[in-house]
């Protein structure tokens, strides 16, 4: 083509998953009470998995350039032909242009098909839960018709409007088992959606060594797969999702029993959109050396998981700045099944570097914006974090500090580094989500060590 040459480059990939556990007769779960014989960390006997067989190609498409204000225009296109055991096949594509009008400016967009399998362990996982509920449709239970999905949530509950669930009144914790999907028998698809994401990046020519980007990003997912947690198979069960009632299982009190399945299935759609932003400036070269400074930040818009859409009652959470403790109903939209997952509105992260002959050194500064704990009664997002509903608990901003300092022993090919991670001893926040969980704080994104001290030799054969 006149503005360059086309380039495609392509392939295929077999891959084969498979899974086998075999646990300890002392961690095997007993179906009819949740539990084993250690009494925790129960699994069950599974095995299974599924190939996967992948067509690619790409191709970048140089259309058009050195045209007075067409620097360059650059288009991207993308296929993936996918055939999954079990799941049949799919084809997903994506787009990506880039435009620079000028040698400052660079415009970049970009829409992608997403799509992904079910992992084995969403599969065949089986084990033992002890999950936290808030409430339960069934208190003040008086009857409902027969087949109703109120009827099918309250099976074995006196209609004397005098039931309580006890586990939700006294803020203990209930028992259940979670099954992957084909061990609890659930149809399941794989997630699918759209992506997009637009923006630019900007590097003055009159500031030598600068530049900045700014990228506005949506993600549509559908099917998301995740695990239905109690509290959420209650909500949706008594919201019309029939084909969940059959996991609850109720003793003839009408109290929930530990034989109660969490499936892995697929539960709603997640929306969440954002921007990214981050600068660098590398300064022009002084005489006690090179310094190079950095800052990117993150703002979250929103992130909403629709649990059942198009059925009346649903539950739509809004986690955007809401830290989604274990045993919430709004667990469920934590990514990989984590747990525990916190979406604050902004995180972000700094940075200087400093460079001179064999020295170099570098402060970083973590930070991790505000959010909340809890909601207004009848919102979602009531967590009950102190087992009150209403209860908001609001955290400020958390930030880190981290430098260290390194020297280069070029003649010998070894590095010598020291830091000190977290300097002014940052505590993490008492979240009062689950007071024997991950000592009541959230460890995949606080500190828990307090300020840490390390070193590193590095040599190099």
């Amino acid at each position: 083509m006149p503005a360059g040459a086309v380039q495609l480059a392509g392939g295929f990939e077999y891959r084969k998953d498979y899974e086998h556990a075999i646990p300890s007769p002392q961690l095997v779960v007993d179906p009819t009470t949740g539990s084993c014989v250690l009494g925790s960390q129960c699994l069950s006997a599974v095995q299974g998995g599924y190939t996967t067989k992948d067509l690619y190609a790409e191709a970048f498409i140089p259309v058009l350039s050195g045209m007075p204000g067409v620097q360059s225009l650059n288009l991207t296109v993308g296929d993936r032909y996918s055939r999954i055991s079990g799941f049949g096949s799919t084809n997903n594509l994506k787009f990506a242009l880039e435009y620079k009008p000028f040698d400052d400016l660079l415009l970049r967009g970009t829409m992608e098909q997403v799509f992904r399998a079910p992992s084995l362990s969403e599969l065949y996982t089986s084990g033992s839960d002890a999950p936290l509920i808030h409430s339960d449709p069934c208190d003040g239970y008086t009857g409902a018709p027969a087949g109703s999905p109120l009827a099918l949530a309250c099976q074995n509950v006196p209609t004397n409007g005098k039931f309580v669930n006890s586990d939700a009144a006294s803020r203990n914790q209930s028992g259940a088992i979670v099954q992957g999907a084909y061990v609890a028998g659930v149809p399941i698809k794989p997630e699918h959606g759209t992506s997009y994401d637009f923006g630019f990046v900007y590097s003055p020519s009159y500031v030598p060594g600068l530049s900045t980007t700014v990228d506005f990003w949506r993600v549509n997912l559908n099917d998301t797969i995740t695990t239905v947690g109690l509290q959420s198979l209650l909500d949706v069960c008594a919201a019309g999702v029939t084909e969940d009632c059959r996991f609850i299982k109720r003793d003839a009190t009408g109290n929930l029993s530990p034989a109660t399945i969490e499936p892995i299935t697929n539960l709603g759609t997640i929306n969440t959109a954002g921007i990214d932003w981050s600068a660098n400036y590398k300064l022009p070269q002084f005489a006690v050396g090179q310094f190079n400074i950095g800052v990117s930040a993150t703002y979250l818009q929103y992130y909403d998981l629709i649990t059942a859409p198009g059925i009346a009652g649903a539950d739509v959470y809004k986690n955007a700045g809401h830290l989604l403790p274990y045993g919430s109903s709004a667990s469920a939209a934590c990514p990989d099944n984590a747990g525990v997952c916190l979406f604050p509105r902004w995180r972000g992260q700094g940075f200087v570097d400093w460079q001179a002959g064999g020295w170099s050194a570098q402060w970083r500064m973590r930070y991790i914006g505000r959010f909340q704990n809890g909601a207004a009664t009848g919102s979602p997002q009531d967590s009950y974090p102190n087992g009150e509903s209403g209860t908001i608990l609001k955290y400020g901003a958390t930030v880190y500090n981290d430098v260290s300092i390194g020297y280069n022993l070029a003649p010998i090919n070894t590095r010598l580094d020291f830091g000190v991670n977290n300097v002014l001893d940052k505590q993490p926040p008492m979240l009062y989500a689950n007071n024997t969980l991950n000592a009541n704080t959230d460890p995949s994104d606080f500190d828990l060590m307090g300020r840490y001290w390390w070193a590193r030799v590095t040599v190099k054969f």
